[in-house]
């Protein structure tokens, strides 16, 4: 799976890496993952770098399932970096069904826009 976790409990933070071809599966499989891990808490912020992401085939239906997944507490802030023109297009196609589930995401061009954002959301 291109897609890998870290989580910096002392922060609340998930941080997340895609790299390469990002599918539908890997999409699911990355929220599982997330979930099962017993450092994670629903209310950790979250920053997504998909920076290294060379080609997106997931459609719409596997990002809509995707991102109405409840695995972070609602108003909880998420980034995502997408530099790129298309995954920056389907990034922003992600938060919106996100924010139609109570879901705090927003996408950014800039790694440093979107940490800054992140961390102004700390508790």
């Amino acid at each position: 799976m291109p897609i890998a976790h870290t989580i910096d409990a002392e922060h609340g933070l998930v941080l997340c890496r895609a790299w390469g071809v990002l599918t539908n599966e890997d999409l699911h499989q990355h929220y599982e993952s997330i979930q099962a891990d017993p450092a994670f808490q629903r209310g950790y912020r979250q920053l997504g770098d998909l920076r290294e992401v060379t080609r997106l085939t997931a459609d719409s239906a596997a990002i809509a399932a995707a991102a109405s997944l409840q695995v972070f507490a609602p108003g909880t802030r998420r980034a995502l970096i997408a530099p790129s023109d298309a995954t920056f297009g389907l990034a922003r196609m992600f938060a919106s069904y996100a924010e139609d589930v109570g879901q705090l995401v927003r996408v950014f061009r800039d790694a440093d826009d979107a940490e800054a954002w992140v961390e102004a959301g700390k508790r």
